[in-house]
């Protein structure tokens, strides 16, 4: 286990899909203080839902928040938020194909 954190998950209606998946990129936002955070690591993950999302092919990240209340709740569209010192730490340390688990 490389971290262990506080998350927020995809709603009923766009729910984060379990499974084992892996680290495919790390991206630096260019906002590190927008919806995204700092980073976004790119899960070989894929929306049961969207088959797009904002300009992507439905992909499932893990990305930092800019509203770290929401952590612990069913919120995002599928996706993984973490704190952002969690998702700088995460983007130090990981490189590509890290294994993720995402549990029920």
């Amino acid at each position: 286990v490389v971290s262990s954190a506080r998350i927020a998950v995809g709603r009923a209606l766009s729910p984060t899909p379990p499974g084992r998946y892996f680290v495919t990129d790390i991206i630096r936002s260019k906002d590190p203080k927008g919806l995204y955070g700092p980073y976004a690591l790119g899960l070989s993950a894929h929306s049961t839902v969207y088959t797009s999302f904002a300009g992507g092919n439905g992909q499932v990240g893990l990305h930092g928040t800019n509203q770290p209340s929401v952590l612990g709740r069913d919120v995002s569209a599928g996706c993984v938020r973490v704190r952002n010192d969690v998702i700088r730490r995460l983007a130090r340390r990981v490189p590509l194909g890290t294994p993720v688990i995402i549990r029920s």
